[in-house]
């Protein structure tokens, strides 16, 4: 069987320490029970695989996170918007971080409960970058896995944020519809592209 667990939210290290602990732990009961826990991106090609999906949430210098909706796309603040911004700029490197491996792209596939392109959307669970339905304070990015260093990976989408604020990038439109049963014309229509198809193309993108 397979199950979703969650991690109560916590600052970068001690949610990737969390990820690492909650993941041995797993194993180790597993092996107790004569069972076999893995956390492999694609361990069937028949099934849905294992990714990590991170929520993020901007929190100022008080401690307190942003909580009232702002102007910017689906009712983000506008600190928020350019931060997911940068991570959509940087979405390309950010795989060859938080998706390393070769089966890490048997996952990675359009409509295969898994994100495949570069876009953000609201509640949209083909997107890259989900805004959840229920909340306008965090963002959701969906496209890495067990396979990454926690550590390195939650760095990497924070420097990228951080350039979408110093930067002011914006993200443009939501993208609507399935994306993973869109044709190319009219995931071009939305300016929507596809992320690396390969853990080597990912890695070009990490060098650039």
């Amino acid at each position: 069987g397979q199950v979703e667990i969650n991690l109560g939210h916590q600052p970068p290290m001690k949610a990737a320490d969390d990820l690492l602990t909650f993941r041995e732990t797993t194993k180790a009961l597993a092996r107790a029970a004569g069972l076999v826990a893995t956390f492999m991106p694609k361990p069937f090609a028949h099934a849905a695989g294992n990714g990590v999906h991170l929520h993020l949430s901007l929190w100022d210098e008080t401690g307190r996170a942003s909580r009232s909706e702002g102007d910017g796309p689906l009712g983000l603040s506008t600190e928020l918007t350019h931060f997911m911004a940068g991570v959509l700029a940087h979405a390309r490197a950010l795989c060859g971080v938080g998706a390393p491996t070769v089966n890490s792209y048997k996952r990675l596939q359009p409509a295969s409960w898994a994100p495949a392109h570069v876009a953000y959307a609201g509640g949209n669970r083909a997107a890259l970058v989900r805004v959840p339905g229920s909340s306008r304070r965090r963002i959701e990015f969906r496209s890495g896995d067990h396979t990454a260093n926690p550590y390195l990976l939650l760095t990497a989408l924070i420097a990228a944020g951080i350039d979408g604020l110093d930067r002011r990038l914006d993200p443009g439109p939501p993208a609507t519809g399935d994306l993973g049963h869109l044709d190319a014309a009219q995931l071009a229509a939305q300016g929507v592209t596809l992320l690396p198809r390969s853990a080597g193309e990912a890695l070009d993108a990490v060098e650039a």
